[in-house]
């Protein structure tokens, strides 16, 4: 990337750095998850990026407590990763697993920054970016005693100024400090406001799964119009008109994994 130099940069510098400082103060200050995420929007969007998730890798089909995940991504992109259950094939997921240090990808598939990833990659690809989303930063977070976890900021710009994602990096790591701490304050892995019953999150974590009425009713051993009811009356509880958009709805609100 290259290099700025002149008074205008060091005042862009300086304007960043206080992005960065702000937010570390408001997250130390901050009862809710929701207030954490309003006020990390309010840093990061200045900085030349659309949307941000907050996660812990944990096994798909599970959310223990301790985990977390807060995100604003596109409900679009939401509803086209789960439909091709692309979490569990994300090579971004994957290099942050195995790696410490911070690193840059776009849509392409191209990875950077991260050691041994320099230059094109198979695994990451535009099917699993969405619109306004074609460059992103992912800072790994590995911290003893959590799960690993990672924080992600995307946008549609593939120039970010150093210094702008230098303080990413420190905003991300204080983000990430701080949903773990609302979350074990508030006692609950994310916990939803909406009540699904046992069997409702149930069958829709097999729709999730692409899974039918039909193969559900033989999974968990009972009527096929009962698995029907149940996702009835979950996509009625959720206020949506499809199966898709109450599992997307029900996993961005943390009600299925």
């Amino acid at each position: 990337m290259a290099k700025h130099t002149g008074k205008r940069t060091w005042r862009m510098d300086l304007e960043y750095f206080r992005l960065a400082v702000e937010f570390i103060e408001a997250s130390k200050k901050v009862k809710t998850l929701e207030a954490l995420s309003a006020a990390f929007q309010k840093s990061y969007r200045p900085l030349g990026f659309d949307h941000y998730a907050c996660i812990s890798c944990v096994e798909f089909g599970s959310m223990p407590e301790g985990a977390v995940f807060i995100a604003d991504y596109p409900a679009d992109w939401s509803n086209h990763y789960l439909e091709e259950h692309f979490g569990r094939t994300d090579r971004i997921l994957q290099v942050s697993l195995k790696e410490h240090m911070p690193f840059n990808w776009d849509s392409s598939g191209a990875l950077f920054d991260a050691p041994g990833t320099t230059g094109n990659k198979e695994g990451t690809s535009s099917k699993v970016t969405g619109e306004g989303m074609l460059f992103g930063i992912t800072v790994p977070i590995h911290i003893v005693g959590s799960f690993p976890g990672a924080v992600n900021v995307v946008g549609s710009k593939r120039q970010v100024d150093a210094a702008a994602e230098h303080s990413i990096h420190l905003m991300s790591v204080y983000l990430h400090d701080a949903a773990l701490r609302l979350a074990k304050k508030e006692n609950r892995a994310m916990r939803p406001l909406i009540k699904l019953t046992p069997r409702e999150r149930e069958c829709l974590q097999w729709v999730a799964a692409g899974k039918t009425d039909w193969e559900i009713a033989g999974i968990l051993s009972i009527a096929e119009r009962t698995v029907h009811n149940h996702i009835e009356g979950a996509k009625a509880k959720l206020e949506v008109n499809s199966r898709v958009q109450a599992v997307v709805k029900a996993f961005l609100s943390n009600l299925i994994y």
